[in-house]
């Protein structure tokens, strides 16, 4: 039997590194899976990259990429998400299913209604910010579980200094998800929304809206923050199983 393939997509600034053990969580509690983690241009190994500020042309240097032999499924975190709902929509082909975790798309087009009071100043001077006070920052603005705190940061200011993130791709992104957040058209396949009700830096109303707007399922996590894959891997895989024996 083929493997079930997974593609993971992470948020703004962040490379597949930061996904931590989450992707092995997936392969060992779902059954005949493989997952993929991408780097989007300008993050992670693809750090001297520039990342296109036009969606199309992201979405068609990822097309050309990671193509897929046989459709696969895309899990999206925030900007990630963002960006594998344009993935379908482009090239619904490739794909059997997306799953979008704490995603700004939103049918408003206002950021008060995509993101949350504040949000917006704190993010940015994170990303102005370098070393321990960048990741310790987007630390707070992301997750909710103290769960290992120190030894992440460690980590993540290694990745920082193995893969600079640039100013430049820094504005970039910030203009991409400006860009590609306001959504109207019904998905072309079968979309698993998730959220949190602690997300400090996305509103979970944007979830809530385009569940009922798709009629796709929705799913909200009480206490976790908008790292779900870091808050809660094991409430996080179990919405995967459900979704899929459906």
């Amino acid at each position: 039997m083929a493997k079930q393939q997974w593609l993971l997509l992470r948020g703004l600034c962040r490379e597949s590194r930061h996904w931590g053990a989450f992707p092995e969580q997936m392969q060992k509690h779902l059954p005949n899976t493989q997952v993929s983690c991408i780097d989007l241009p300008g993050n992670g190994k693809r750090y001297r990259h520039p990342c296109p500020t036009s969606i199309n042309e992201l979405i068609n240097d990822l097309h050309r990429r990671h193509r897929p032999e046989q459709p696969v499924y895309l899990l999206g975190l925030s900007l990630g998400g963002m960006i594998a709902y344009h993935w379908m929509q482009e090239y619904p082909d490739d794909l059997r299913g997306v799953v979008l975790l704490n995603s700004s798309l939103s049918l408003d087009s206002s950021l008060p209604l995509r993101l949350q009071p504040g949000a917006w100043p704190k993010l940015i001077r994170a990303m102005l910010s370098t070393g321990y006070s960048r990741e310790k920052a987007l630390f707070d603005l992301t997750c909710e579980s103290p769960h290992a705190q120190q030894e992440i940061l460690s980590f993540w200011q290694m990745y920082q200094l193995e893969y600079p993130l640039s100013f430049s791709n820094v504005r970039r992104q910030l203009q991409l998800a400006m860009q590609c957040g306001t959504q109207p058209y019904p998905p072309k396949k079968p979309v698993l929304l998730l959220s949190s009700e602690n997300d400090k830096l996305v509103n979970p109303r944007c979830s809530e809206q385009l569940a009922s707007a798709w009629r796709m399922p929705h799913r909200q996590h009480p206490k976790a923050g908008h790292d779900l894959p870091h808050d809660q891997p094991d409430w996080l895989i179990r919405q995967l199983q459900e979704w899929l024996k459906g």
